[in-house]
């Protein structure tokens, strides 16, 4: 057994030992020797394609009993729950979704203007007050002069203020990684004062049409890859691939990978994209095994022509 198939079953027994993905619940008397699973499905008639051992699940076996990993029973799996050419899809059982505690949301298209929440404090010059903020670079190249801001000031209480971006620096703080921006106050408000704690949401211009959008922690993002997982029909996830475009509060804009209605998961994304991840990578070697053996040349036993 070379060192990568080694890892990769390391790997899937620490996913299989988080995720318990089959969601079957096994029975280890020493006189049953059968999983109440199997039981419940032979009697409904569910055709068993194999036995395998969750927590090595690139070893497969004709028949029932005990793995010889772990102590407990070999484990069906069923023709209905096989992903049908797709080995990235994962299927889980309703118990193990709710265990694992997996939340989704549907990407939906969306015409709300991005929306900058920052903070900063109050201040008072020839022109009446103001408010001295910071801008992260992230968010520094779509503000600018002009823009409406709303001002939230917690010592007046829940009233929210009129204000209009009037300045931004030109540059970036090297350090903070942030510029300033000044919001000029339109609606002051009595017992407003200088170096008051005060919240700013600076508000972008309407796109020209809708985006579509997800919430942004169903990302994953590796540093070589954005992905999210799908939620699909009768307990099935997939993880795809993503390409994202500016954050919108706490959504994102998927600018190609998802359609309007797709569900993704946001609770739970990380285990199943892993799990994924692994079936694959067996199905890879799996699906290699042959080739290779095919290619290796025959050896021709030479025994017999020693001393000659």
């Amino acid at each position: 057994m070379n060192a990568k198939t080694t890892a990769l079953m390391l790997a899937a027994a620490l996913v299989g030992a988080l995720l318990g993905i089959t969601g079957w619940t096994y029975t280890n008397d020493a006189g049953n020797g059968v999983a109440r699973a199997t039981t419940a499905a032979a009697s409904a008639g569910r055709k068993v394609l194999y036995w395998h051992d969750p927590m090595v699940p690139g070893q497969r076996f004709d028949k029932p009993g005990r793995s010889p990993f772990m102590d407990m029973d070999l484990v069906p799996v069923y023709a209905d729950d096989a992903p049908a050419g797709d080995t990235a899809i994962v299927t889980v059982r309703p118990e193990v979704v709710n265990t694992l505690g997996v939340r989704t949301a549907r990407a939906a298209r969306s015409s709300a203007p991005r929306r900058l929440e920052t903070d900063g404090y109050v201040f008072r010059d020839e022109r009446g007050f103001g408010v001295l903020v910071d801008i992260f670079d992230r968010d520094a190249g779509w503000v600018r002069r002009g823009l409406a801001a709303e001002i939230r000031i917690p010592e007046l209480g829940d009233r929210n203020l009129k204000g209009t971006v009037s300045w931004v620096s030109p540059d970036v703080e090297f350090g903070a990684r942030s510029l300033k921006a000044r919001v000029r106050l339109t609606s002051p408000a009595a017992g407003l004062r200088a170096n008051t704690y005060a919240q700013v949401a600076v508000l972008g211009p309407r796109p020209a049409q809708a985006r579509l959008l997800v919430p942004r922690e169903a990302l994953i993002r590796t540093g070589t890859r954005t992905s999210v997982v799908l939620a699909l029909d009768a307990g099935r996830f997939k993880p795809v691939d993503v390409v994202v475009g500016p954050e919108i509060g706490e959504h994102v804009e998927i600018v190609d990978g998802l359609a309007d209605g797709d569900r993704v998961v946001t609770s739970g994304q990380f285990l199943l994209d892993s799990e994924a991840s692994i079936r694959a990578s067996f199905a890879r070697m799996e699906s290699a095994e042959p080739s290779a053996a095919a290619d290796e040349p025959a050896r021709t036993d030479h025994s017999g022509h020693a001393g000659r």
